[in-house]
């Protein structure tokens, strides 16, 4: 990030942007993201799988904003690498209990985080800046495992099915260690909470070949405000103002359909979209409106609302394996899956 926030350009040096300067954030990865494995037994189900809930490796930078509140001055330039990753494995049981069917699982996570984050000054106002004169130091390091729940309801109709679920997720312990040039090293313990998630979804088949499902999904995301948030705020110069950051819940709302050809393999075409609201964390401006505020209101103002758009195609490519593919796309961020359903 850089430019200038408030006062006129002198272009002098890196002052030759009016406004804030956002570079963007541009990753492509890999992985095996989910695999399971479901033995049916009468009535009843059991399950294991592992599931990568999030993976995140990421190098950010920002020259300082220059503002002018009377007179220029300038925000230390920062250079910041963040590593994160949270892995699930679990088992679960259902039963059919005739009218309704119940579930219940058991979630073991692994956390691991790194994150380094380094400001550093300039020669003068307008110079680009120097990552060996470094002012200050904040890093996160945690590796940790916790266990977490999860329990649902399936009710099963002629043409329908209703389900709702709840996922409890775990809690992971770190540290977060600072340290200026002047000032020791201080360190403190935190936590990473892992929002839980509450759903309900209704599907209904229009014919033999037609399938319709919606889901609403309320993900607990304020639950990160506690520790994880916090504790960042309360070491650096917004310490004082930690109570200004927040984070929404929130609402989530998919509907999707599938269309079954009438071909050898059972193909099938699938469509639908979701809605993810803005989830990032905001800053709340004091009566003051100083050149904190000014830089805090800027630097997380570029949250926003998302609508996805999806597609995909299933095959059967035996009688025993399908195969299916999928696109998801949004303003934002493009994902592509494939997988494979193999019975035994």
């Amino acid at each position: 990030m850089g430019g200038r926030l408030s006062g006129a350009i002198t272009g002098n040096g890196v002052d030759t942007v009016g406004g804030p300067e956002f570079g963007s954030l541009d990753t492509t990865d890999g992985s095996l993201n989910f695999i399971s494995f479901v033995y049916p037994r009468g009535r009843f189900r059991l399950a294991a799988f592992r599931h990568e809930l999030i993976h995140v490796d990421q190098e950010y930078n920002a020259r300082g904003v220059i503002q002018n509140q009377g007179f220029d001055t300038r925000d230390a330039a920062f250079s910041a690498e963040r590593r994160l990753s949270i892995d699930t494995y679990g088992v679960s049981a259902a039963v059919d209990a005739g009218r309704v069917r119940l579930g219940a699982g058991l979630l073991v996570q692994h956390f691991s985080l790194g994150f380094e984050f380094n400001r550093f000054v300039f020669s003068d106002l307008y110079s680009t800046p120097d990552p060996q004169q470094r002012v200050f130091h904040f890093s996160q390091t945690g590796h940790d495992t916790a266990d977490g729940a999860v329990v649902g309801v399936l009710v099963p109709m002629s043409k329908a099915k209703i389900g709702v679920s709840y996922k409890r997720a775990p809690r992971f312990d770190f540290t977060s260690c600072s340290s200026t040039t002047i000032d020791p090293q201080h360190c403190v313990d935190a936590a990473f909470k892992v929002p839980d998630l509450f759903s309900a979804g209704f599907s209904f088949m229009l014919t033999p070949r037609f399938l319709v499902t919606t889901e609403y999904a309320r993900a607990f995301h304020s639950q990160l405000r506690s520790d994880y948030i916090d504790v960042q705020a309360s070491q650096g110069e917004a310490v004082a103002r930690r109570d200004r950051f927040t984070i929404d819940d929130a609402n989530e709302a998919h509907v999707g359909a599938e269309y079954l050809l009438p071909f050898k393999g059972r193909p099938a075409i699938r469509a639908g979209f979701w809605f993810d609201p803005d989830h990032s964390v905001h800053y709340a401006p004091t009566g003051a409106n100083d050149l904190l505020d000014e830089r805090l209101g800027i630097t997380l103002s570029t949250g926003r609302d998302l609508w996805h758009y999806t597609l995909g195609t299933m095959v059967a490519v035996h009688s025993r394996v399908d195969l299916s593919a999928a696109v998801d796309h949004s303003a934002r961020s493009t994902v592509v899956s494939t997988s494979a359903i193999i019975r035994f």
